[in-house]
């Protein structure tokens, strides 16, 4: 393990928490459904990792999809609670970029059910339930156990429980309004220094000046995008189980949104796709 990841982990374990029934032990985060929660919102909505106020942080709220059952169970809460601390270790903790800043990110969960089924396109059909309490969230997901395709609508997203490339991916378009970046039916908008309406405006772009590599896709609608990175493949361009680093582009615009935070210090990831980083 290198110097910089010794003192990764020790920061991560030894940072002051707000939070409720959580135990950090060596890379895992658990959680005890038994254990009274701390911080809640509303009557439905309660902490699993809090470090800031909600203002000042980028706030993710896990939605359980019916599938798991009735929360009050504890049984049942301790599966949902097992299942997405999974997602923030294996998911979020595993992408340079998040795990760096983890301090600027609360996770929440809520206890009411909603439902995600296959859907006649791309996406499935999401049913939300009652979200006024989750109305102060950055990031709401749906979390269901049945394979199914994912998508983002605003602020709200679905990902199943081990998908942790698809959970960080739809995060970031939530987070940071970030395009798709595969070819062809993503969610494409001109959004520089990533992707780009001409040509000309790629290749005119001084922010994207140290990696620039212009290409173009075009989707299926017919309109042709131009991004900045070439081929690179990245956390918006492809999925898969593993978790992908942000190119360059992407970091700009990120990084952008986390600097916004007030009393916010961003640091830079260290690897930016394609190469891996190297944390387990």
């Amino acid at each position: 393990m290198s110097r910089r990841n010794q003192a990764f982990r020790a920061w991560k374990l030894t940072i002051l928490l707000v939070v409720a029934a959580l135990v950090l032990s060596s890379c895992e985060l658990t959680v005890s459904a038994t254990q009274s929660p701390g911080t809640t919102v509303g009557s439905t909505v309660f902490a699993l990792l809090r470090w800031r106020t909600q203002n000042n942080a980028i706030d993710v709220v896990f939605v359980p999809d019916d599938d798991y059952g009735d929360l009050s169970n504890v049984s049942n809460r301790q599966a949902f609670l097992d299942d997405i601390a999974n997602l923030i270790d294996e998911g979020y903790w595993q992408n340079n970029g998040l795990a760096s800043n983890l301090g600027l990110y609360n996770f929440w969960y809520m206890t009411l059910t909603g439902n995600a089924t296959a859907g006649t396109g791309i996406c499935p059909n999401a049913t939300w339930p009652n979200l006024t309490d989750a109305a102060f969230a950055e990031v709401i997901l749906l979390v269901h156990p049945n394979n199914l395709r994912d998508c983002r609508w605003g602020n709200r997203a679905t990902t199943e429980p081990t998908s942790y490339n698809t959970v960080v991916h739809e995060s970031s378009h939530a987070m940071f309004n970030l395009p798709d970046e595969y070819c062809c039916d993503g969610g494409y908008r001109n959004m520089p220094p990533v992707l780009y309406t001409s040509a000309a405006a790629c290749n005119a772009d001084p922010v994207n000046a140290t990696w620039r590599n212009c290409q173009s896709f075009t989707a299926n609608n017919g309109t042709v995008w131009w991004r900045s990175e070439d081929a690179t493949v990245d956390i918006m361009s492809a999925g898969g189980a593993t978790v992908l680093e942000y190119g360059q582009a992407d970091w700009v615009i990120a990084r952008n949104v986390l600097a916004g935070l007030p009393g916010a210090s961003v640091s830079d990831p260290t690897v930016f796709a394609p190469a891996a980083w190297d944390w387990p």
